[in-house]
């Protein structure tokens, strides 16, 4: 959590040396400072865990559809000298890109809550470092949540590589809610919300969402600190790498904020997993950890005394129960009762 932070992570630099944190002022990419946490400056913030040309490209993605003021955090997991190079050359070039170096990872959950800490925005988005953005895609996403005070957080449409097929969009993202209590939480990509192009009707509607990924999402900053931020490890207890977008949308819910969908702000996700190579480093070490996914998951569930992880995906239904502490696989037909009555999704 945000709480105390400097107590349980470095912060250094490229060079080994120490960020001043507390002394340093928000510049955008003309130049200009910032104070005060202002609304008119973002805080981008990135995860480097290898696959350093993908993150050039995001970050140059970034400059070419970005006009409004914006800075970029990047927190690297301690990637080899090759990454660590392309890093030195961004930052190099770009007196408003900010790298944090940390000898390991300290989880998805702890490099952010580190960009959190050291970024200067009043308002912060979280972007995977696969993504590539779009032209108008924070202008979309910072209009939203302008508008209302009580919108503590406003994802974009999320596309497939091909710019055409969505990734991922509010109507994939479901509760199963009764009586003010969540008991079910996650993906429902089945049957017609399956293939959906960005143009879909189904993919333009905008409003509320239980919950939204942190690929592409834009927050308050205030609201972030009100929650405590991502629950990262603390005394062998928190979540490392997975549900930490779930965990933190329920957090925001907690304290009085709402999630929105905004299908004008759009990215790519250059994001396949059946293409990819799943023994690669980056694989093996970060992403497809599934002892470590499993304990998150545990964690995840009992915190919030949830009973099914959602997953029902195009291909395959990896819905989980949570039964004796155990996670047990579960079919549900959330088009059936007792489900459909408590079903909740984009409003």
């Amino acid at each position: 959590m945000l709480k105390d932070i400097e107590k349980h992570y470095t912060f250094v630099d490229l060079n080994g040396e120490k960020l001043d944190v507390a002394g340093r002022k928000g510049t955008d990419q003309h130049k200009k400072v910032y104070e005060d946490f202002s609304f008119d400056f973002t805080s981008i913030i990135l995860i480097s865990a290898e696959r350093g040309e993908d993150t050039r490209k995001c970050v140059e993605s970034i400059f070419d559809h970005t006009p409004e003021p914006f800075e970029i955090i990047i927190s690297d997991v301690g990637s080899s000298e090759d990454t660590k190079t392309i890093l030195t050359e961004l930052k190099g070039s770009n007196s408003n890109i900010h790298v944090i170096c940390n000898t390991s990872s300290t989880g998805t959950t702890g490099q952010r809550n580190q960009g959190i800490h050291v970024s200067k925005g009043g308002l912060l988005v979280f972007m995977d470092n696969d993504v590539l953005a779009l032209p108008r895609w924070l202008e979309s996403l910072k209009k939203v949540i302008l508008n209302d005070e009580k919108i503590g957080a406003v994802g974009a449409k999320l596309l497939k590589p091909d710019g055409l097929s969505v990734y991922y969009c509010g109507a994939h993202a479901v509760t199963l809610e009764k009586d003010g209590k969540i008991y079910g939480i996650g993906l429902d990509k089945g049957k017609e919300l399956s293939e959906l192009r960005k143009d879909d009707p189904i993919a333009q509607v905008e409003g509320e969402v239980p919950w939204y990924s942190t690929t592409t999402l834009l927050l308050r900053r205030d609201a972030v600190y009100k929650c405590g931020g991502f629950d990262d490890i603390r005394g062998g207890k928190g979540i490392f790498i997975a549900n930490e977008d779930k965990d933190l949308s329920l957090a925001l819910r907690k304290e009085g904020f709402k999630i929105w969908y905004c299908p004008q702000a759009e990215t790519i996700h250059n994001h396949d997993y059946s293409k990819i190579d799943r023994g690669d480093k980056y694989h093996k070490a970060y992403r497809l950890r599934m002892d470590q996914i499993e304990k998150d998951t545990l964690y995840f569930m009992r915190k919030w005394d949830i009973t099914y992880l959602l997953e029902e995906l195009p291909h395959e239904d990896n819905t989980k129960k949570l039964v004796d502490d155990k996670l047990t696989p579960a079919t549900l037909d959330l088009s059936s009762l007792p489900y459909s009555d408590d079903l909740v999704t984009l409003k």
